[in-house]
């Protein structure tokens, strides 16, 4: 049984991770700066698992003495945390950055970047504390190099991941914490449609190669439990991946399986 804290767990990717891992017997803390959706996230995980395997606790991930907060809470009720996700994600508007608000900028660098770098801070520290545990790293979008166009912003934040990713791992080698990436692949989440969904193009795209999110958090979960290994990337856009949704896509079309 592993304990596990999901950091932005309230919707999406993070509140898939959560069910699949407490569905497989983990003790999970789900987390989330809106109260309101993390009272409901949290209901409504207890109704399916057993009770004191779920916990939650309010946290913006933008600063840096609620992420320590969120630590001692976590580790107060789970007695050691095996696995640490650092999965909240925030994105902007689909457009060219000049045309962005100051205040979406910020919180997009904010809660993507600093948001990663905070949460592993605190594992990280903590991790060393307790001899032992896992850092996962939520890649995204600009990881690879890659640009598209309206999503500067948000590129530029993940590249930044990466980059603080691949210095963590190296930093790390020497210390009893493992730390690792997940690239968790085209998923249709409220992310996905405020940007690639506001386009017919991107709509497209999400229809024909997007993953429903239970489907996918189902999958990770699996692969992020098997994996031992310090500095593994978890990539669900591997080219073996991307053929079978290539492949599966028409199929799943005429099905009406999404």
């Amino acid at each position: 049984m592993q304990n596990i804290v999901i950091t932005g767990s309230s919707s999406g990717i993070g509140f898939g991770l959560a069910g699949a891992f407490l569905s497989r017997g983990c003790r999970v803390v789900v987390s989330s700066h809106n109260t309101a959706n993390l009272d409901g996230v949290f209901a409504e995980l207890s109704k399916h698992h057993p009770a004191g395997s779920c916990f939650a606790h309010s946290c913006d991930v933008t600063v840096l003495s609620e992420v320590q907060a969120l630590w001692d809470s976590s580790l107060k009720d789970l007695g050691k945390i095996d696995i640490w996700i650092n999965n909240a994600g925030a994105a902007h508007a689909m457009q060219p950055f000049w045309k962005l608000e100051a205040d979406e900028i910020r919180k997009t660098v904010d809660v993507n970047l600093m948001g990663t770098i905070y949460g592993s801070y605190a594992a990280m520290r903590g991790m060393i504390a307790q001899g032992a545990g896992h850092i996962y790293n939520l890649e995204g979008q600009g990881a690879d190099g890659s640009v598209i166009a309206g999503m500067g912003v948000f590129g530029t934040a993940k590249a930044g991941v990466h980059y603080f990713s691949k210095s963590l791992i190296a930093e790390a080698r020497e210390t009893a914490v493992n730390v690792s990436t997940i690239v968790p692949g085209i998923v249709r989440t409220s992310l996905q449609e405020k940007t690639a969904g506001t386009t017919g193009q991107g709509r497209i795209f999400l229809a024909m190669l997007g993953e429903d999110v239970r489907a996918a958090a189902e999958d990770l979960a699996g692969r992020i439990l098997a994996n031992t290994s310090h500095g593994a990337c978890i990539n669900r856009m591997s080219p073996p991946d991307m053929i079978g949704r290539v492949v599966s896509a028409p199929l799943r079309f005429l099905f009406g399986q999404q």
